[in-house]
């Protein structure tokens, strides 16, 4: 609305812009709502969530173990391979042979 001394006009919006307001407005109103409903559990000072010294008990081999089974079958491992790529390369290997 724009005010003068003699003249009250409302400016009206193009609709594209009065669509984008409304949008934006819903994000924040959504913004606030999450952030209201948010639930925090902190961890106990001292309680790690994942231990690393503990081994995996899903049953799939150790990094470690990968190793020894590729240097038992002679094959050239990378350090940035992740272990997934490791077990794949190990079992394309051992078929191979």
């Amino acid at each position: 609305m724009i005010k003068s001394a003699a003249i009250v006009k409302n400016k009206t919006l193009a609709p594209w812009r009065e669509l984008r307001l409304q949008k934006r407005k819903l994000k924040k109103a959504q913004a606030l709502e999450r952030k209201q409903n948010k639930i925090v559990t902190p961890t106990p000072i001292g309680l790690s969530l994942a231990k690393a010294d503990e081994p995996i008990a899903d049953g799939s081999p150790t990094r470690e173990e990968m190793l020894q089974q590729a240097e038992a079958i002679g094959l050239k491992v990378d350090k940035r391979w992740s272990g997934a790529t490791l077990l794949n390369k190990i079992n394309n290997a051992m078929e191979t042979a």
